[in-house]
């Protein structure tokens, strides 16, 4: 492994926690916009909710993931928190599973639903316009809560586990 310097280590944790942190927001607004398309009366404003839940998906949610997956490992290999470590490890498999649904279920998903809105016809939508952003919102959630409370130690019990505490600080 190596170890970055502070220089690429600040600049990749801002990356991270920046396509992080916009990745969890643009799920919220997916929420809050598949609240509003499955529970309006109004087709237009079905419409409207439905085509900004596709907008947002396809030009957003794939790139937004990509830099949040692929910082997040260089921080893994990069920093003392590596992938021996059970909370990294979770947080890896959890952001995968994440991304690979995004760009296989709902941005395919989206398109499909936004194709056969129509602003003079309310339609009946299904549960999925919902679902798939409150998944994606509780693992961004979860995963900040484990980037913070780190709460496990080593795989397989090898060597200390990870400190209670750790100051937060801006450089290492």
């Amino acid at each position: 492994m190596f170890k970055l310097r502070r220089r690429s280590y600040r600049f990749f944790v801002i990356a991270h926690v920046a396509s992080s942190v916009a990745w969890l927001g643009l799920s919220l607004c997916l929420l809050v916009l598949g609240v509003r398309a499955v529970t309006t009366a109004d087709p237009r404003v079905q419409f409207a909710a439905g085509s900004a839940m596709d907008a947002l998906a396809s030009a957003l949610a794939v790139p937004l993931g990509a830099v949040a997956l692929v910082t997040g490992v260089v921080l893994m290999l990069g920093t003392r928190w590596g992938p021996s470590y059970k909370w990294v490890l979770v947080k890896l498999v959890a952001t995968v599973a994440a991304y690979a649904a995004t760009v296989l279920a709902l941005r395919p998903g989206l398109a499909a639903t936004a194709a056969v809105l129509d602003p003079a016809r309310l339609q009946v939508l299904d549960d999925q316009s919902v679902a798939g952003p409150v998944v994606s919102s509780v693992v961004y959630l979860g995963a900040t809560v484990l980037s913070y409370v780190k709460p496990w130690g080593r795989v397989g019990g090898r060597g200390a586990p990870a400190r209670g505490r750790v100051p937060a600080r801006s450089a290492r």
